[in-house]
């Protein structure tokens, strides 16, 4: 079920949200504040990584990219990791072919980006999605 009040984020929620979310994966306990956030269920989550695995599910493909590009550059390479890992392969898995040209697009204009794609596992991504992939990040696919 899509919600589509994640696409009334406004960019500044979405910098907010990416900068918590990078902040808490690196453990820090100063983590910043993050914005009112969809959710659909009673006692919403405390932390913008208990809001991450359920954005995947409940925001529209478009609205999952903007956090992946706002979180890629707010973060670290540590934290790049699990963007690679978790924002990245879902929206690739569920939207490979919508999505893969902008992702080899970012990759080829920048290395660190192509370098942060290697922490992706195929998972649900097509045969097609993931060769594509695999190029773009330097492996050969």
């Amino acid at each position: 079920m899509i919600d589509s009040r994640w696409d009334d984020l406004s960019e500044s929620d979405w910098n907010a949200f990416a900068i918590a979310w990078n902040s808490e994966l690196c453990g820090d306990d100063a983590s910043s504040s993050i914005p009112k956030l969809p959710w659909l269920l009673d006692d919403a989550p405390s932390t913008a990584s208990e809001y991450v695995v359920p954005m995947n599910f409940t925001a529209s493909a478009a609205s999952q990219w903007k956090f992946i590009l706002v979180a890629y550059r707010t973060g670290t390479e540590d934290t790049h990791r699990h963007l690679a890992a978790g924002p990245v392969e879902h929206l690739l898995g569920e939207h490979g072919d919508e999505f893969i040209s902008l992702f080899e697009q970012l990759a080829e204009e920048d290395a660190r980006f192509a370098k942060m794609l290697r922490n992706c596992l195929q998972n649900e991504m097509s045969g097609e999605v993931w060769r594509r992939l695999c190029l773009a990040r330097g492996d050969g696919g």
